[in-house]
Parts: structure tokens; sequence; C-alpha cells
């Protein structure tokens, strides 16, 4: 049976390793040196795209990207994209995933949008559960009205925000 003198310092050196591991992991600048490596070996050695898209598509602030489920009574089904002005309430169709497996990338006007679709968007945050349950008809109509007017108040806002920040500079 091993005695104190034998585990104790190998506890002791466990433990220390531990703690080292903690503080790197923790550590940003231990992080940005990472990153850094892991994208030029990336680039060297692979043909992968190795871009921080949370970054790029502004992610991290009000936006963001939603895969939406199209059900046979939602706004959207069996509507062509040009129909449903979704640009006016500041959202983007970026994909289709077709029910049969097709993938539409950057769809165009003329693309319908069936049920059993998954429609992925970039868009504002706070529009995605509205549209989400959205249903056919009039209300849904209304709602996308309403919607669209909801963004052209947000974007006022945010260029008055932007000329009142230059003008105080």
């Amino acid at each position: 049976m091993a005695g104190p003198r034998e585990w104790l310092p190998r506890l002791g050196l466990l433990l220390l390793g531990i703690a080292v591991l903690w503080v790197l992991a923790t550590n940003r600048w231990v992080s940005r040196l990472l990153s850094h490596w892991v994208e030029w070996a990336l680039r060297r050695w692979t043909h992968l795209d190795a871009r921080d898209y949370a970054s790029l598509l502004r992610l991290a602030e009000d936006y963001g990207v939603m895969e939406l489920q199209i059900d046979p009574d939602d706004w959207l089904a069996d509507k062509p994209l040009q129909e449903t002005d979704l640009y006016q309430e500041g959202m983007l169709v970026l994909g289709i995933q077709r029910f049969d497996g097709a993938y539409i990338g950057a769809p165009q006007g003329s693309t319908v949008i069936h049920p059993g679709d998954v429609v992925i968007l970039y868009g504002r945050l706070d529009a995605f559960s509205e549209l989400d349950s959205r249903k056919a008809g009039s209300a849904g109509d209304q709602a996308h009205q309403e919607a669209i007017a909801h963004h052209q108040e947000q974007m006022r806002l945010e260029l008055e925000h932007q000329n009142s920040t230059r003008m105080g500079r």
C-alpha cells in the first residue's frame, strides 16, 4: 500500500497541471494566439474557409441567422420570394433546404417556398419569432405590413442615432 510520501507529490503535480491548463484555457491572450495559429494552419494545409462568420454577419449584435420550417398554413407557404417582400421587413433569404434534400443557395425572387421547406434567413432577432408564428390569410398579410412599418421605424431611428453621433464628434 502506498503511503502519503508516494502519492502526495503526484497529487500536487496533478493539481498544478490542472491549474495551468485552466489558466491557459481562460486566458484571452492565449485564446487569440491559438486562434491565429489555427487560422494560419487551416490556410496553409487545407482549403477550408477559416472566416469568423459570427463577426462578419454581426451575429453578436441584434442580428442572427435562423432556420424556419415551413408548414402548410404558414404565411410563406406556396409563395414566390418576390411576393413575400421579406427584405422590406429587414430579412434576407440566404437559402432554402427543400423537403427532398435539395438546397437552393441565394434563391431568386421567382423561387417558390413550399410546405416542408426550411428557409434560412438573416435578419433582426426580434423579427424572427413573429414571422415563425405568422399564418396565411388576411391576418398574416396585416402582420407583414406591421413588420414592414416596424422595420422602417427601426431604420429611421438608427439613421437618426448615426447622424447625432456624427454631429457630436
